[in-house]
C-alpha cells in the first residue's frame, strides 16, 4: 500500500474487540491501570471527565468520541477534584461507578483492541497519543455509527464475528485519524502532523511507493521541495523522528511482517526493503530489534 495512513494501520492489525458499557451515579472517581492495548469509548448520556496520564484531562460530553492508541494509566470521575479509586481492569460486560441508589447520570460504551505486537511498539509512536472527536464535528456521526455497530457485534455470537470487528476496527481508526482537523495536527507530532503539511505528505508518500530505493536525505528533500537543511528540521520537528529513521522503522516493520508470513530468503527481504546485501539488512534488523532476523522468524512460528 502507498497510503501512508492505511499502510501503518495494515501493519498494526487490529483485532479481538471487548467492549462494554460503562455508567456512573451521583459523584464517583476511579483510576485504573494502564491497558497497554488500543481503548476507545462513546459517551451515549450525560458527561465526564478521562484524565490519561501524560495528557491534557478532556471534558466528555454526550455523543463525543475518544481513541487511544495506546491506553495509559487514567483517571475517569465525575469531579475532577474528588479523590479517585483505585479499579482493577476487568472484562465484565457492564461497569457502574457511584451509589447504586442514585440515577444514572452518565453512560458510555467503552472497549479496547489489540494491535499485533511485532509492529505496535515501532508504529504506535507515530499516532497521536489522544484523538477527540466533539459530537458537533462532522466527523462525529460517522465514527458514532462504526461504534454503536462494534457494540452490537461483539454482543453476538453470528458467523463471521471475528471478521467483521477487524473489519470494523480498521475502518473506526481510519476514521479518527484521517479526520483530525489541521489545526488539531499542527499541534502533534506523528503521522497525521507530517500528512497535514502538504509538502511532507509528499515524502511521506514517495517512501512508501518506494521504500526499497536507496534514499538520500538529499533526495527526500527534493521531493519536498526543500533545502536538506529545512527539510531535515522541518521533518523531525512535525513526525517526531528524523528522516532516515523513519524510513529505518518503517523497513523493518515491512520486513518483520515478511519474515513471519511468506518467509522470503534474506536476501529478497534484503532488496524488498533497500538494503545490498542479506548480511547488512541482518545487522540493521538486528540493532533496531534486539533479535536476529532468523530469530525472529523463528518465535514467530
Amino acid at each position: 500500500m502507498t497510503d501512508p495512513l492505511a499502510s501503518i494501520i495494515g501493519l498494526l492489525r487490529p483485532q479481538t474487540v471487548l467492549s462494554k458499557i460503562v455508567s456512573g451515579a451521583g459523584t464517583w472517581s476511579i483510576r485504573k491501570p494502564p491497558y497497554d492495548d488500543p481503548a476507545f469509548c462513546l459517551l451515549l448520556d450525560g458527561s465526564c471527565f478521562l484524565e490519561p496520564d501524560g495528557s491534557t484531562a478532556l471534558e466528555l460530553n454526550e455523543g463525543d468520541f475518544v481513541l487511544l492508541p495506546a491506553m495509559p494509566s487514567f483517571t475517569l470521575a465525575s469531579d475532577r477534584d474528588l479523590s479517585p479509586t483505585p479499579v482493577a481492569l476487568d472484562r465484565s460486560s457492564e461497569s457502574h461507578y457511584g451509589l447504586e441508589s442514585e440515577p444514572v447520570t452518565m453512560r458510555m460504551l467503552g472497549g479496547y483492541f489489540r494491535f499485533d505486537r511485532a509492529n505496535a511498539q515501532l508504529l504506535v509512536k507515530l499516532l497521536p497519543p489522544v484523538i477527540h472527536i466533539k459530537r458537533e464535528e462532522p466527523e462525529a456521526t460517522r465514527v458514532r455509527r462504526i461504534v454503536e455497530l462494534i457494540g452490537e457485534e461483539t454482543n453476538t455470537d453470528r458467523p463471521g464475528r471475528a471478521l467483521i470487528l477487524e473489519r470494523l476496527v480498521e475502518v473506526l481508526l481510519v476514521e479518527a485519524l484521517r479526520f483530525r482537523s489541521a489545526s488539531a495536527a499542527r499541534e502533534e507530532q506523528g503521522l497525521l502532523a507530517g500528512l497535514s503539511d502538504p509538502a511532507l505528505a509528499q515524502t511521506l508518500h514517495e517512501i512508501h511507493v518506494d521504500v526499497a530505493r536507496r534514499w538520500t536525505v538529499e533526495q527526500l528533500a527534493r521531493s519536498a521541495g526543500m533545502s536538506r537543511a529545512v527539510f531535515a528540521e522541518r521533518f523531525a520537528r512535525k513526525i517526531g523522528m528524523p528522516p532516515m529513521q523513519y524510513l529505518l522503522e518503517w523497513r523493518m516493520a515491512l520486513a518483520k511482517n515478511m519474515l513471519r508470513g511468506e518467509r522470503p530468503s534474506l536476501a529478497e527481504v534484503a532488496e524488498r526493503v533497500g538494503y545490498q546485501s542479506a548480511s547488512a539488512f541482518s545487522t540493521a534488523f538486528t540493532r533496531l530489534t534486539g533479535r536476529a532476523p532468523s530469530e525472529f522468524a523463528r518465535a514467530s512460528d
